[in-house]
């Protein structure tokens, strides 16, 4: 008995021990394992990473700990600082529990609760989620000992998901809302049965504008044989659920190399047309459970080879639709004769060997028939193209067969189109082979919905197809208060539409009235309203190389935003990813206005600008109030009136909102006005509180003609003199990126204008000369002299009227030391007055040769920054060219091809400019250094001077 009990005692010490354990033992590696956890997120994202509460537990996952971070958040840097690219509610991953007494800790499961992903690809293909810092290791070598945390998986779970895919590079949108994923199986054997289920309330797929789905509902589930070893996955008992459509599929998948080698078959396991009707966005409501149909439908295909860099699989699919239909209970018409046979074969993954084969597209729509076929061979090398399109489509009737809410529909559209040829045969110009003929016409158009500022009604539009070009006959539409009219022609359309090449347009478009607030949608329900021009919500807009059209533009009235245009004429060309305005004429702000120029999105993140603009007679209070520019540089505009004229030429670049990017802009130009009047503005108000005048609270400026240069976005105004009344006044200085200004203004007053400051000091200096005898009078001007410095906004204005005027009272003064000289000693006086005069000779002489010393460097300096930017933009140039024909060779092998081009395209690019910014940086630097050493040449040639003048000086005065 005693043993018995000795051997409880033993025992229960030994299992409280063991629960003290597995209570403490979280507490002792916790630190250890966040430790570890921080330094591998620092040492491998480049990223701002941050999360919240930290859990570490052993009983929800015994015999493995289970390690918990809450709130995780990544957020990007550069670019997409302001992006959040990932953000989970929980990220909860099992570790194994004797791995933590060692360096490299096992993880054997992840799960992600409601992860927030957003995931997004800018134009030119730089990705937000390549946050992955570089390898600093120079070998090819993969460190494996360098991560403190090894996968071991056998479970990865993902609940309630939530992920965008926003790629602006190749214009895909897609999102998935309560994204459900579960993967279970051994990752860490040779091989493994794994079993994954795949569940997504809501997917939308756009490209290039199109939505292909809308809130569909995906249903994956699959069971998976995985050789791990050799890197093959064949796929046993899968289906995948789209909507309505079912499919099974199988075959495997394998990656032994950087080869991915596929033979993939799939079929619909379901044969009804409904099933196919549910993936019709418009279709696919919530009352598609209620929707009579009749039909059958077939679809399959498959992929089959190998595909990489160079290489594309075969792929195949078939659908086919016979007699089906549909309709909706509530409504009174329906869809009839629904058949469809078509086919898209590749049988080698060569894309000149794909054939595209619409044998039969047949749809009545409420009793309108409508019919399309197409084959298309050779799509690549010569597009050989056989087709025709012919039906009526009644909008008004839409409404009759399917639900349509909160929009309203009428107008015809009729299309009769035959054609049949080859691409060569329109690029060689050989039109009499190329079969092209028929009509698209459209009649009383109306379309209005929730979604626009106003209705949109097309009265007319008319177009002829031939084999050289589409002919657009009319085109007459209203939108609002806005009119439209328009015709021209169009060439090489089908070779842009297949072979993606140039299309050409030329087009005649004209207005009465044209209302753009209305053309860009509603206001935004936001409460911060803009009351200028400029402060819209433009964004940068890519112009594409591969269309060349030429609009003559007539606008009678054009509104945009509170600014009224009228007379606008001109013709735009848009070419070679460039718009160029050439002499584009318009009246505006009680005046006119013409400009020539482009805008380029060669670099879509800064497109470039290159304008020229003559403005005449703009109302300057107007003018402010339209422009927040305006109001930046020069916000004593608001105190003006009168009219103002601008003649500009300036480039530079723009930003992604389409604002000026100030440090890149460059030109010159002048600024003038007839008669300008300033009223109780801060400076003028500054110098009549000086000069104890009121005369000068309001002045009037005429024929005053401002020359101004801008120098990467800093202003700078030559000096220039102007009359105000009586008063001359001469202006000038420069103003800077960081809107600090340094401007002077020097007036000319008549004594006269003085106020009763001014003159206390004028008759007390000639009370003073009065005593020593003299009978002196006051001069007929002074010379007042004053600074403008500080923000523009909140400007510091001085007036010195004693120190800065001095010269408006140096007669006074003079007579009243050369009398004072003459008792003293005559000759002391001419000796320090001779002496004077060498000194200011020897100043003159230094600032002289400082001058020329500092503009010899500076013409030596903008020598080696010009050159520096030829062989700069040569290194660009080239490097873009290398990008470019990467891209074209790949898009020549397809959509996937191109993708994976893009990343080393932008290398190159990036490479080429990190090289160019280099040669610019090192010609900055040097051109630098030379007027840095003139300027310091300079100050010693002066300090000299200064020195040999004070010891003349000094010498006349010991005499």
């Amino acid at each position: 008995m005693k043993i018995i009990k000795k051997i409880l005692k033993i025992t229960g010490i030994t299992f409280i021990i063991l629960l003290a354990l597995l209570i403490a033992l979280p507490f002792i590696f916790k630190d250890k394992i966040i430790e570890m956890a921080k330094t591998e997120i620092n040492n491998n994202l480049n990223a701002k990473v941050d999360f919240g509460k930290i859990d570490l537990g052993i009983f929800h996952s015994f015999p493995n700990l289970n390690l918990e971070l809450n709130n995780l958040i990544i957020i990007g840097v550069n670019e997409f600082e302001k992006d959040t690219l990932v953000k989970f509610d929980k990220l909860s991953t099992e570790l194994d529990l004797f791995s933590v007494f060692g360096d490299n800790i096992k993880i054997k499961g992840i799960k992600l609760d409601n992860p927030n992903i957003h995931i997004r690809v800018l134009k030119g293909g730089k990705a937000n989620w390549d946050i992955m810092k570089p390898s600093t290791d120079s070998t090819s070598t993969t460190d494996t000992s360098s991560s403190n945390f090894k996968l071991a998986l056998n479970k990865f779970e993902i609940i309630n998901g939530k992920i965008v895919y926003d790629d602006n590079d190749l214009g895909v949108y897609s999102s998935f809302q309560n994204f459900n994923f579960l993967l279970k199986g051994d990752l860490t054997a040779d091989f493994s049965a794994l079993e994954t289920k795949t569940t997504l309330d809501s997917l939308v797929v756009v490209y290039d504008g199109v939505k292909y789905l809308n809130k569909a509902k995906v249903e994956l589930n699959s069971d998976i044989d995985a050789d791990l070893k050799n890197s093959k996955y064949t796929f046993k008992n899968n289906t995948a659920k789209l909507n309505e459509v079912e499919l099974g599929f199988s075959g495997s998948f394998a990656m032994p190399t950087s080869d991915y080698n596929m033979d993939i078959t799939f079929d619909a396991k379901k044969t009804d047309f409904k099933n196919l009707l549910s993936l019709i966005p418009a279709i696919y409501m919530k009352d598609f459970q209620n929707v009579k149909t009749s039909g059958k439908m077939a679809f399959n295909g498959y992929v089959k080879g190998i595909y990489n860099d160079s290489i594309m699989p075969g792929f195949g699919l078939k659908l086919l639709v016979e007699n089906g239909s549909f309709k909706y209970p509530s409504l009174p018409a329906s869809v009839e004769n629904v058949n469809v046979d078509m086919a898209v074969d590749n049988k080698d993954g060569n894309p000149d060997n794909t054939i595209i084969d619409i044998k039969k597209f047949h749809v009545d729509l409420a009793g309108s028939p409508f019919d399309m076929r197409l084959h298309v061979t050779t799509p690549v090398s010569d597009a050989n193209l056989d087709g025709m399109v012919k039906g009526v489509v009644d909008l008004a009737k839409l409404k009759s067969f399917i639900p349509i809410e909160d929009a309203t529909l009428a107008g015809i559209i009729k299309a009769d189109v035959d054609f049949a040829g080859r691409m060569s045969q329109i690029e060689q110009e050989k039109y009499e082979d190329f079969k092209a003929k028929g009509t698209i016409d459209l009649a009383g158009i109306n379309y209005n919905s929730t979604s626009l500022s106003a209705p949109v009604n097309i009265e007319t539009a008319s177009m002829e197809v031939t084999p050289k070009f589409f002919d657009l006959k009319s085109f007459n539409a209203k939108m609002g208060s806005s009119d439209f009219a328009m015709s021209g022609k169009i060439e090489n359309f089908l070779a842009y539409v297949f072979r993606d090449e140039l299309i050409k347009g030329a087009f005649n478009f004209n207005s009465n009235s044209l209302n753009v607030n209305q053309l860009m949608g509603p206001e935004s329900t936001s409460t911060t309203t803009s009351t200028t021009t400029d402060t819209s919500s433009l964004t940068a807009f890519e112009v594409p190389e591969n269309v060349d059209f030429t609009l003559n533009s007539s606008i009678g009235n054009l509104l945009y935003d509170k600014l009224e245009i009228k007379n606008t004429k001109g013709t735009i060309v848009i070419r070679d990813g460039k718009v160029d305005l050439n002499g584009l004429n318009m009246q505006l702000l009680d005046g006119s206005m013409s400009l020539k120029g482009y805008y380029s999105t060669k670099n879509t993140e800064t497109p470039d600008i290159d304008m020229g603009m003559d403005i005449k007679d703009f109302d300057i209070k107007k003018t402010f109030d339209a422009f927040n520019t305006v109001q930046n540089i020069a916000p004593i505009a608001q105190k003006c009136t009168g009219k103002i004229s601008v003649n500009l030429a300036f480039n530079g670049k723009l930003t992604k909102l389409m604002s000026p990017e100030m440090k890149t802009i460059n030109g010159s130009g002048t600024l003038s006005t007839k008669s300008l009047t300033v009223d109780n503005s801060d400076v003028f108000a500054k110098l009549s509180e000086v000069l104890k005048s009121d005369k000068y609270k309001k002045l009037i400026l005429e024929n005053v003609n401002l020359k101004f240069k801008i120098t990467n976005g800093n202003i700078e105004f030559e000096p220039v003199t102007t009359k105000l009344g009586k008063t001359n006044m001469e202006f000038g200085g420069k103003q800077g990126l960081d809107q600090m200004v340094d401007y002077f203004m020097n007036f000319k007053i008549p004594s006269s204008e003085l106020g009763s400051a001014a003159n206390e000091v004028m008759n007390n200096l000639s009370a003073q000369a009065g005593n020593v005898g003299l009978n002196v009078k006051v001069p007929e001007f002074i010379d007042v002299k004053g600074l403008i410095t500080g923000l523009i906004t909140k400007p510091e204005i001085k007036f010195n009227l004693k120190d800065q005027g001095k010269n408006a009272v140096d007669n006074v003064k003079e007579q009243v030391v050369n009398k004072i000289n003459e008792e003293v000693d005559k000759a002391k006086a001419e000796a320090i007055r001779k002496a004077q005069e060498q000194a200011d000779k020897l100043m003159k002489v230094a600032d002289d040769q400082s001058q020329k010393l500092i503009a010899t460097a500076q013409t030596a300096a903008k020598q080696i920054n010009d050159a520096a930017k030829v062989a700069a933009d040569k290194v660009r140039s080239e490097g873009n060219a290398q990008a470019d024909k990467l891209l074209s060779e790949a898009k020549a092998k397809g959509m996937i091809a191109e993708k994976l081009a893009k990343e080393p395209a932008n290398k190159l690019r990036k490479e080429a400019s990190k090289k160019a910014d280099e040669i610019e940086a090192k010609a900055q630097s040097e051109s630098q250094t030379k007027v840095n050493q003139a300027k310091q040449e300079s100050d010693k040639i002066k300090a000299k001077a200064k020195a040999e003048g004070d010891k003349l000086i000094e010498d006349a005065k010991k005499k």
